[in-house]
């Protein structure tokens, strides 16, 4: 039984991969994106005004990460025709949802 080269290996992306930092709007919230696999990114976001929850409450402040248990969360493909290019949004995502989103569109 032979092994598959490095190069064919394909690497799923995770929540652990997202870097978040403070949103720069609100700095009542936090936010990270990354690209998937090319042409394809999410973005995610958390604090107050959005559609997601931590310590603080629903839609309340968050400045770290480790203070979110529910994030908003959007996908968009960019190698759909221009007209056809729109972000699907996901409100109050955990984790685990999340997780299933990036190894869905990745």
């Amino acid at each position: 039984m032979g092994c598959l080269p490095m190069s064919k290996l394909k690497v799923m992306k995770t929540f652990d991969d997202l870097k978040f930092e403070l949103h720069p709007v609100t700095k009542k919230g936090i936010r990270a994106s990354l690209e998937l696999k090319p042409g394809v990114f999410i973005s995610v976001v958390a604090g107050e005004g959005f559609y997601s929850g931590g310590k603080n409450g629903v839609r309340g402040p968050v400045t770290k990460v480790e203070d979110a248990s529910s994030f908003e969360v959007a996908i968009i493909d960019e190698n759909l025709p221009e007209d056809e290019q729109e972000w699907e949004v996901f409100g109050w995502q955990g984790r685990d949802d999340i997780n299933k989103l990036m190894i869905d569109n990745g």
